[in-house]
C-alpha cells in the first residue's frame, strides 16, 4: 500500500488525528485531488483541528484557488509534485513545514485567518503570475492578507533565477519571521507591505544575482525590524541590495553582527534607477523610523547606506562596526531629520563619506571613530546642516579628507584628542558656520591641513588650548599654506590661543573677539592679523601665568607680521590705553613707526631718510620732551658762540638817526664820519658805551640766542643786532644765525605738532 486512500484520510480528519504517511521509513503518496475534495466537498466532516498530513508525497497539483476552508491545513515533511495553488482562497491556517520538496506557492489574493508557516521547508521554483509581467518567483503572495504570522524559520526559498518571494502589498496581522538561517536565493520583494508586528530577519541569508536582495519599499511596519544574529550565533548576510525607500517603521531598526554587501553591478534589465541603486547596499531614502536605527557589534557593510531625507529618532554605529565604500558615499543622510542622536562609536571604521548636507539633528552629533577614503575630498559633508545640540568629534581619526560643516548651525563643537590628517586640503572646515556655544580644538587635538573658520560666528569661546596645527605645503584649496585661517571670524566669547604647536602660519585677518588669550612667543613664524580686533588680553588656559600687559613682548609679536600693517599696532595700543597703560601704548605706537620706517627705508631718498631719522629721535612724535632738550642745546650753542669776541665783533646795530653801533660802542656818526672825542678829552676810535647812551638796545648773548632760536618769542635782540657781512667773519656769522633760526622753527613746529597729535590720540 503506497497510496493513502480516502477512508484513511477522512477517518483521521473527522477525529482530528494526524495522518502519518510514513511506513517503514518510506513515504506514501496521496492524490492532490483527494485533498481538494476534503477541502471543498467534505469540509463539513473535518474536525476543527483541521487536515493534518505528515510525510506524504502529494501527487498532482494541490489547487485550492478560490476555496473557503474553515479549518487548518497542516503539511509536515511532505513532498509536492507541483506548486501549491491557493490564489484567492480563504483559509483558516496554512502550514507547509519541513517539506523537502515544494516547487512553489502561488497565493496571490490569499486570505488567512491565522498563520502562514513555511518553516524548515525547501521551496524551489520559478512561476509566472499576473502579479508581474517581467519576473518569475517561487512564492507569490501579492495582495495576500494573513491574520496571524508569516513564519519561515530555517526555510530555503530558491527562485531559480527569478525572485524568491513576491508579496507586493501583503498585509500581515502579526510578525514576519524569516529567521534561523532562512535562505532566499533571489530577490525577496514585499513592496508596499503592511506588517502589524515586527519584521525579523535574524540569522537570515539573502543572495541575489539581479542586484536587489530585499525590496520592502513603501512598506509599513508597526513593530520593529531586526537583522541580527540568531540564538545559535548565525550571522545574517545580505549579498545584494536592500531597498527600503519610504518605509515606515514604528519601532526600531536593529542591524547587529550582520554582513551587507552591495551588488557589483546592476543588470541591464533592472527596473531600478541606476543612479539610485548603483553601489548601494541599503537604499532607504525617505525612511521613517520611530525609534533608533542601530548598527551594533561586528557589522560589516560594503557599499552605500542611503537614508537621505529620512526621519529617525537616532542613529548609532557601534564599536567594531565597519562601513566600507572607499571613494564613495558610505552613509548618506542628506536632508534627513534625526530627533535625538547621531553617533559613530570610537572603534567604528568608515571608509568613504558621511553626507549630512541639509540634515537636521535635534540632539547630538558624536563622531568618534576612524574615517578614510573620502568621496570628493570630504569625509564628513555637513554643509548647511543644523545640530540643535552639541557636536562631539573627540578622538575622531581621519585620513585624507575634510570634516566639513560649512554654513552649518551648531550648538557647540568639541574635538578633544581628535587626529585630523589631510595635508592637501581642509582638516576641518567651519566657514560661514554659526555656533551657538564654544568651539574646542583642545587637549591633544592634531590637525595636518587647514583649519578653516572664515566668516564663522561663534557665540561662545574659540579654544586652541593644547592643540597642534600644521600644514606641510600650500595646495589648491590652501594657497598660502596656512595651518589656521579665520578671516572675518566673529567670536563673541574669546579666542584662546594656548596651542601646543602651530606652523607655518595662521591668518586672523579682520577677526573680531572680546579678549585675546595668548602668549606672543608661541605664535608661528608667519601670521597675518590685519584687522584683528579685541578688547583686552588674557593668559591662555592651563599655562603658567605671565605678565599680560607686556608691551615689549607685544611689540616683538607685532614686528613678526607676514606683511606689515599698522592696524594691529594701533589696535594693541588702543587696548593698552583703554586699560590705563598709556605709556605702554605709546611704546607700541613708536614701534609701529619704527617698523614702518624699516619697511619703507629701501625705496626712500636720502632727504626722506634724514627726516625719518630726525623724527625717530623724538619718538615719532610721542616723545616731544626730546625736542625741548634739542632746543635747549641749540640755545646754549648759539649763546656760547655769541660770547666769542670775534663773533661779537661782526654784530652791528643802527639807531633811528643812522648811527651804527658795535657791541663795544658807536662805530659811525649819522654823517658817516668816524666817531671821535673832544679836543680836550681822550680820542678812542669807538665809544665804550655799547648801548649808545640808550640809542640802541643793549646786546645780551643769552637773550639774542633766545630771540634767534625760539621763533614764538621776540625780545628785539635779533631785530636790533645783525651780523655785518662786510667785516671778517660776518658772512659766516650770518649763515650760522640763519641756520639756528631755521632749526629753531623746525624743532618748535615738531614740538607743537607732536602735542596736537597726542591730544587727538588721547
Amino acid at each position: 500500500m503506497n497510496e493513502i486512500d480516502e477512508a484513511e484520510v477522512l477517518s483521521a480528519a473527522r477525529s482530528g488525528a494526524v495522518v502519518d504517511a510514513a511506513v517503514d521509513g518510506r513515504k506514501r503518496t496521496v492524490q492532490a485531488a483527494l485533498l481538494r475534495r476534503c477541502c471543498r466537498e467534505l469540509k463539513d466532516q473535518i474536525d476543527p483541528h483541521g487536515l493534518r498530513l505528515n510525510n506524504a508525497i502529494v501527487v498532482g497539483c494541490l489547487d485550492l484557488a478560490g476555496l473557503a476552508v474553515p479549518f487548518p491545513l497542516r503539511f509536515e515533511g511532505c513532498e509536492f509534485d507541483s506548486a501549491v495553488v491557493v490564489e484567492g482562497a480563504d483559509l483558516f491556517e496554512l502550514s507547509l513545514t519541513s517539506c523537502p520538496r515544494l516547487p512553489g506557492l502561488l497565493g496571490n489574493g490569499l486570505r488567512l485567518r491565522r498563520d502562514l508557516n513555511l518553516s524548515r521547508s525547501h521551496i524551489a521554483g520559478a512561476h509566472w503570475t499576473s502579479g508581474s509581467t517581467s519576473k518569475r518567483s517561487a512564492v507569490w503572495l501579492c495582495e495576500a492578507e494573513i491574520g496571524g504570522r508569516l513564519l519561515c524559520v530555517n526555510a530555503t526559498i530558491d527562485g531559480q533565477g527569478g525572485r524568491s518571494i513576491q508579496a507586493d502589498r501583503i498585509h500581515v496581522g502579526g510578525a514576519v519571521r524569516l529567521i534561523q538561517q532562512f535562505t532566499a536565493r533571489g530577490e525577496m520583494r514585499l513592496l508596499g507591505a503592511r506588517i502589524e508586528g515586527s519584521l525579523d530577519l535574524g540569522g537570515a541569508q539573502f543572495e541575489s544575482a539581479s542586484g536587489e536582495a530585499i525590496d520592502i519599499a513603501d512598506a509599513v511596519i508597526e513593530g520593529s525590524m531586526f537583522l541580527v544574529e540568531d540564538p545559535a550565533g548565525h550571522r545574517p548576510a545580505v549579498h545584494g541590495r536592500i531597498h527600503m525607500g519610504s518605509v515606515q517603521i514604528a519601532g526600531r531598526l536593529l542591524i547587529r553582527n550582520a554582513t551587507l554587501e552591495a551588488p557589483e553591478s546592476v543588470p541591464q534589465d533592472s527596473g531600478y534607477a541606476r543612479s539610485r541603486s548603483s553601489g548601494a547596499c541599503l537604499s532607504a531614502p525617505r525612511l521613517s523610523v520611530g525609534a533608533e536605527v542601530t548598527f551594533a557589534e561586528h557589522c560589516e557593510v560594503s557599499g552605500t547606506i542611503d537614508m537621505s531625507m529620512g526621519d529617525m529618532s537616532s542613529i548609532s554605529i557601534g564599536e567594531n562596526c565597519a562601513l566600507r565604500a572607499p571613494g564613495h558615499t558610505a552613509l548618506d543622510l542628506t536632508n534627513a531629520e534625526i530627533r535625538s542622536l547621531l553617533r559613530l562609536d570610537e572603534n567604528a571604521a568608515v571608509e568613504g563619506t558621511i553626507k549630512l548636507a541639509g540634515a537636521v539633528i535635534h540632539g547630538t552629533l558624536a563622531l568618534h571613530g576612524q574615517m578614510s577614503h573620502p568621496e570628493h575630498l570630504s569625509l564628513v559633508g555637513g554643509s548647511a546642516m543644523t545640530v540643535d545640540g552639541d557636536v562631539y568629534l573627540d578622538n575622531l581619526r581621519t585620513n585624507g579628507g575634510a570634516v566639513t560643516f560649512r554654513s552649518a548651525k551648531l550648538g557647540s563643537l568639541s574635538a578633544a584628542r581628535a587626529q585630523l590628517l589631510n595635508p592637501g586640503g581642509y582638516s576641518i572646515r567651519l566657514s560661514q558656520a554659526v555656533v551657538k556655544g564654544p568651539v574646542r580644538l583642545i587637549d591633544g587635538f592634531s590637525s595636518t591641513g587647514l583649519v578653516a573658520l572664515n566668516r564663522t560666528t561663534i557665540d561662545g569661546r574659540l579654544h586652541f588650548t593644547g592643540g597642534s596645527f600644521a600644514c606641510p605645503a600650500p595646495s589648491s584649496s590652501n594657497q598660502h599654506g596656512h595651518a589656521i585661517e579665520a578671516i572675518s571670524a566673529t567670536v563673541h566669547g574669546s579666542i584662546d590661543l594656548g596651542w601646543k604647536t602651530v606652523s607655518p602660519s595662521v591668518d586672523f585677518t579682520d577677526a573680531t573677539t572680546t579678549f585675546l588669550a595668548d602668549d606672543p612667543a608661541t605664535w608661528p613664524v608667519r601670521f597675518t592679523i590685519a584687522g584683528l580686533t579685541y578688547d583686552r588680553f588674557e593668559n591662555p588656559q592651563g599655562v603658567p601665568p605671565r605678565p599680560v600687559w607686556d608691551q615689549a613682548a607685544r611689540c616683538v609679536w607685532l614686528s613678526r607680521q607676514t606683511v606689515f600693517d599698522s592696524g594691529p599696532y594701533e589696535q594693541a595700543a588702543r587696548v593698552f590705553r583703554q586699560h590705563g597703560y598709556t605709556a605702554e601704548a605709546e611704546q607700541i605706537l613708536i614701534a609701529q613707526r619704527r617698523h614702518a620706517r624699516q619697511v619703507s627705508r629701501s625705496g626712500a631718498t636720502w632727504p626722506r631718510r634724514a627726516i625719518d631719522a630726525i623724527y625717530a629721535t623724538i619718538g615719532y612724535g610721542y616723545r616731544p620732551a626730546r625736542v625741548l632738550w634739542l632746543l635747549a642745546a641749540l640755545l646754549v650753542l648759539v649763546a656760547v658762540s655769541l660770547e666769542v669776541p670775534a663773533a661779537q665783533a661782526t654784530l652791528r646795530a643802527t639807531n633811528g638817526n643812522g648811527a651804527v653801533y658795535t657791541t663795544s660802542g658807536l662805530l659811525t656818526t649819522p654823517a658817516g664820519a668816524t666817531a671821535s672825542s673832544s679836543e680836550t678829552g681822550p680820542s678812542p676810535s669807538i665809544s665804550a658805551d655799547s648801548c649808545g647812551d640808550g640809542e640802541v638796545r643793549c646786546f645780551s648773548p643769552v637773550l639774542y640766542a633766545i630771540d634767534t632760536v625760539v621763533p614764538l618769542i621776540s625780545l628785539d635782540q635779533r631785530s636790533t643786532w645783525y651780523p655785518d657781512p662786510h667785516v671778517s667773519g660776518g658772512e659766516l656769522m650770518l649763515w650760522w644765525l640763519n641756520l639756528a633760526t631755521l632749526l629753531g622753527w623746525l624743532l618748535s613746529s615738531i614740538f607743537v605738532l607732536s602735542l596736537a597729535r597726542l591730544s587727538r590720540s588721547s
